[in-house]
């Protein structure tokens, strides 16, 4: 096989000899706020024309329903003459010039790491576990200092032990069902 093939397809190769993007790729496209966009709109909807990709874009970055046309026909030109290229050139997207559209690759997932996309009234997993391990930290205080002594320590570790297995399932659960969605 030669080293022009592309492995992505080829269900024979493993994971380790297909390409991986650097850190310092990784954040050159995560930091722009419209290949952020490009990433969570494509993960959320999958393959999307880039006049839509454009239009999406223009609320966000609006905060309006209906953006003007010029600003739109803005996003539009440097989606086009900017973010895909590079984006496609990092093999992150996929962009068919005829049908104008633009689908996530596999090497995508090298993002996952980095971007926790979290809808307005929500909060990161990172900061609901660190909230939960403070409330666990200080019952456990509470509990050697015996200014709680209605419950004993066992009863409390069995109890946190309890909540963190329940959210980590939520946790797995509900990021599956975004996964494939």
């Amino acid at each position: 096989m030669s080293g022009s093939e592309n492995y992505t397809n080829n269900p024979y190769v493993s994971v380790q000899t297909q390409q991986q993007l650097s850190k310092s790729d990784i954040f050159g496209v995560l930091q722009n706020e419209r290949r952020r966009y490009v990433l969570e709109i494509l993960r959320e909807k999958g393959e999307q024309s880039v006049r839509s990709l454009s239009e999406e874009i223009a609320c966000l970055e609006s905060g309006v329903k209906e953006p003007k046309s010029n600003f739109r026909k803005s996003v539009y030109s440097s989606l086009h003459q900017t973010h895909i290229p590079k984006m496609e050139s990092l093999k992150i997207i996929t962009y068919n010039r005829s049908t104008d559209t633009v689908e996530l690759l596999p090497i995508s997932h090298d993002f996952d790491i980095y971007i926790e996309t979290v809808k307005k009234g929500d909060i990161p997993w990172s900061q609901f576990y660190f909230g939960l391990s403070m409330l666990a930290g200080a019952g456990s205080l509470a509990i050697f200092t015996e200014l709680i002594k209605w419950v004993t320590s066992s009863q409390w570790m069995l109890f946190t032990n309890t909540v963190f297995i329940i959210c980590s399932l939520a946790h797995v659960y509900y990021s599956g069902i975004r996964k494939n969605s």
